[in-house]
């Protein structure tokens, strides 16, 4: 069939929230991608089904956000004036009113950093798209000078667009304790703070094999942090997913078993006091109105710990296979460490140094091994479902 015609695109919007409509003469597929390893980057429509982008060059207004549009290397690139983000993408038919096709994006403001974090998770689907459109392009026959059209737009200037650079996941590490606290001791002597220092490097290795993942750990030593410092750090560094580890102590000998911990409501409560004590405020654009920033900051509290309470529902399952878990195990606390307000994070009790099976297995660096390949499965799964959502939107 013929290729459809895209034969307009119109953007309006203050920048905050901007909707961009293009028009089609036939039914057309949009994939949408972030681009820009600087803000404020680019978004890039890849269309199937349309390789011609008619219509006369139509300014674009200033307050958009959007400072310049055109047809590139199989690409409707949208440049952006500000770091924005989809959030909602339409397909539409012909209506009664409309004869033609609709493809509706709408975009909403976001910081700098979310930008960067999600064109950085897009490059790797973004670049399997761009090698093949390059395919394509070699298979087709040329087209005739009467085929090609100009690109549309208003001082269109878009720089060649080419395979951005894979980037990795930056998963933070927690060992517990450390230094003058202990945590925890066995009967047989076993502190805490060694066990969970040396689980948090046997995880480390585990991720890094794959080369998928950048890991840090908030200490690499016996040595004490302050809580604060753990939870900046993770901010600091851009950390994608906190992993706090722990070994728990009960009065009764007999409780035994992994657990996990996510923020509860009450913790909840405490997120915005200490995030004005430690100065974690999340990043957003200057200019943003004080009533548009409380909401984007409530959906990033609400996308936080929505992430988080999803990693852990992936984490159970491994764990129960790995060993023992605690009946009820997936529970919520106010723990300092899980107060980051943008980033997802868990709390990990890989079993009891009061119990004596625990302990043998912590103990033993193959049981410390088999709880953090449950850990490593449970990420690698996590990460597989973000960079999913990142391609789809």
């Amino acid at each position: 069939p013929a290729a459809a015609d895209i034969q307009s695109v119109r953007v309006v919007g203050d920048g905050e929230l901007t909707r961009i409509t293009m028009w089609a003469d036939a039914a057309v597929e949009a994939e949408i991608f972030l681009s820009g390893d600087a803000v404020p980057g680019q978004i890039l429509v890849a269309l199937d089904g349309a390789q011609n982008v008619s219509g006369p060059p139509v300014p674009v207004p200033p307050a958009t956000g959007v400072s310049a549009y055109g047809w590139q290397s199989g690409f409707l690139s949208f440049t952006l004036a500000r770091p924005m983000m989809v959030a909602r993408q339409l397909n539409l038919p012909p209506t009664g009113e409309e004869s033609r096709y609709r493809i509706v994006i709408d975009l909403a403001a976001v910081s700098q950093a979310r930008f960067r974090q999600a064109a950085h998770r897009n490059a790797g689907s973004l670049a399997q798209r761009v090698q093949l459109h390059m395919v394509r392009s070699a298979a087709a026959p040329a087209p005739s000078a009467a085929s090609q059209t100009a690109p549309m737009g208003h001082d269109v200037v878009l720089e060649p667009i080419r395979p951005p650079r894979s980037e990795r996941y930056l998963v933070v590490i927690d060992p517990g304790h450390g230094g003058r606290d202990p945590g925890a001791i066995a009967a047989s002597g076993l502190r805490e703070k060694d066990v969970v220092l040396q689980a948090a490097h046997t995880l480390k290795d585990l991720l890094e094999e794959a080369g998928r993942y950048e890991v840090r750990l908030t200490r690499t030593s016996d040595e004490f942090i302050e809580l604060e410092d753990r939870v900046t750090r993770a901010r600091n560094w851009g950390a994608d997913l906190f992993i706090s580890i722990h070994a728990d102590a009960a009065a009764n000998r007999d409780v035994a078993g992994a657990s996990v911990y996510t923020i509860s409501e009450r913790g909840e409560g405490r997120i915005e006091r200490e995030s004005e004590r430690n100065d974690w405020h999340i990043e957003l654009e200057d200019g943003v109105s004080q009533e548009v920033g409380g909401i984007l900051e409530a959906l990033t509290l609400r996308e936080t710990k929505s992430n988080s309470g999803y990693f852990a529902s992936l984490l159970l399952p491994e764990l129960a296979e790995a060993g023992p878990v605690l009946r009820n195990t997936h529970r919520e606390a106010g723990f300092y460490v899980l107060l980051a307000p943008d980033v997802p994070a868990l709390l990990l009790e890989m079993g009891f140094l009061t119990n004596g099976a625990d302990a043998r297995r912590l103990a033993g660096a193959s049981g410390r091994r088999k709880a953090m390949e449950a850990v490593r499965d449970a990420i690698d799964t996590y990460f597989d479902r973000q960079d999913l959502v990142l391609a789809e939107n």
